[in-house]
Parts: structure tokens; C-alpha cells; sequence
């Protein structure tokens, strides 16, 4: 399976992207290919490889698209590789960023990798971000089979502030725990649901809640090794799990690179 990792001209590609590209590209078994981008008669380089710094144990293929948009080129070059995954040092992205547009157009998902705290070993955890949703499901399969192909442990998570829109500060400590606890035991149950129907049996799960959801993101603990995967539907939903609240809020608050999906069944 194909890795493809996204290179704007004249920028080197982002170490954490490369690394976090090798770490996939040992996992699934597939080359790595480094894309770059190349607006309509521009120029293209003599030769992209001498900007691409060496991955040890993975031998990095290098190609050049033409297309009068960087995220119409990735999508497209994808297409033609048949790319399990493309990543982008994005971590996170902001609005009108490459990461943010190749989200809501691409068909397979898409991997930010910033870099900072760069991890070169294998992929140990695999958290999936459970929000409950209609796509709820087929996000839970993406990362059930992300765990299985790089043989990592599953964690199913949910995230949510501590007092909702449903709670009113005149309420009181006790009314908020109430609600609090009972968000817990739905989302449980959900994710435990999702899992068995996906015939999982062995995954963590877990509801936590914080001051914010960046609180709680960061609360729950992460390995050096942790994947996040995140769903992010080409339909439209992508820009609000980019930018609005929860899902951007859980995209920046993650300490790890971050899988966006657009919720297919496998990584192939």
C-alpha cells in the first residue's frame, strides 16, 4: 500500500511528515512516495529527490504532479497510486490550510504530522475519537483496522467539556456531575456497541471530560507511539472537525499525529 506524503515546491517535505510516512510505510508494507505539487507552467524541479532527506529502512520514491491546486494534486496523484493515506506535515491545520482543503476533497484519509516531539518507532496505540455520530462507525472501522495492520492496541475515546450547554452554571456541582456521568455511560456504551459489532473485543474505552476538550484530550495520557484517528467526511463535515468545537478542539489538543478519515472501511 502507498504512502504518499505531500511536498510544497521549494519548501522541503516536513521531517515529522517524512518519518511519520516511513513509520506507515514499515506498517502496511507499501513504498513511500513523496508528491510535489507544481502550479500549471511553473517549472519543475530537475529533481525533487535532492530536496528529500533519506528515511532509514524505507526507500522513498519522488514524482511531480501538475495541478492549479496543492490538494487537487495530492487527491489526484493518490488517485493514480493508489494511496492507502497521504500526509501533510500540517499539525494542526488552520483555515484555508492545505490539510483543512485536502480533507474535504480526498477520498482516503489523510494524516497530519507536525514537527515536534518526532517519534521514529513503531505505531504502539491506536485512539479512535468516538463522537456518536451517524459516521461514528465506519471512523471505529478505519481505526480498528489501522491497529490490526501495524499490530498496535485500540483505544476508543470520547472528549467533552466538563459543563455542557445542557448544564447552566446555576444548576450546581451535583446536577453538572449527574450530567457529566451519564454523558460517560452513553458514550461507553456506544463504543463498546461499535466494537462488538466489528467484532473487537479487547480495546480500552474511555469517556473523559475537562475545563475544555483540549483539557480532556490531554488528560486521558498518550504514548510516544499514538496514532489519533479522527473523522472527517468529504461531505462536509470536515471543516467543522478542522475548525469548530469539539472536533477542532480535539485535533489541536492531540500531542500525536492525527489520522483524518472520511470514514472508509480499510486503509486500502
Amino acid at each position: 500500500m502507498t504512502v504518499l506524503v505531500g511536498r510544497v515546491p521549494g519548501r522541503e517535505p516536513g521531517r515529522g511528515a517524512l518519518v511519520f510516512g516511513a513509520r506507515l510505510t514499515r506498517a502496511l508494507g507499501g513504498p513511500l512516495v513523496v508528491c510535489t505539487v507544481t502550479s500549471p507552467g511553473e517549472e519543475a524541479p530537475a529533481d525533487p529527490g535532492d530536496a528529500t532527506p533519506a528515511v532509514d529502512g524505507v526507500e522513498v520514491e519522488t514524482t511531480v504532479v501538475e495541478d492549479r491546486s496543492v490538494p487537487g494534486g495530492l487527491a489526484r496523484a493518490a488517485h493514480a497510486r493508489q494511496a492507502a493515506v497521504i500526509v501533510l506535515g500540517d499539525a494542526p491545520p488552520g483555515p484555508g490550510s492545505v490539510g483543512a482543503r485536502l480533507a474535504r476533497s480526498a477520498d482516503v484519509p489523510v494524516a497530519l504530522a507536525g514537527d515536534t516531539a518526532v517519534h521514529d518507532g513503531p505505531v504502539t496505540r491506536v485512539t479512535c475519537a468516538w463522537g456518536g455520530g451517524r459516521h461514528a462507525a465506519r471512523v471505529l472501522a478505519t481505526a480498528v483496522d489501522l491497529a490490526r495492520r501495524t499490530g498496535a492496541s485500540l483505544r476508543v475515546a470520547s472528549f467533552g467539556p466538563q459543563r455542557g450547554p445542557t448544564v447552566p452554571p446555576e444548576a450546581g456541582l451535583h446536577a453538572e456531575e449527574v450530567v457529566v456521568e451519564q454523558w460517560r455511560e452513553q458514550m461507553v456504551a456506544a463504543q463498546r456497541a461499535g466494537l462488538a459489532e466489528l467484532g473487537v473485543g479487547d480495546a480500552e474505552t474511555l469517556a473523559a471530560a475537562g475545563a475544555s476538550v483540549e483539557e480532556a484530550v490531554a488528560g486521558i495520557g498518550w504514548d510516544d507511539g499514538e496514532v489519533l484517528v479522527v473523522g472527517a467526511n468529504a461531505a462536509g463535515t470536515a471543516t467543522r472537525v478542522l475548525l469548530g468545537d469539539p472536533g477542532g478542539a480535539i485535533v489541536r489538543g492531540a500531542p500525536v499525529p492525527v489520522v483524518l478519515t472520511p470514514g472508509t472501511t480499510t486503509l486500502s
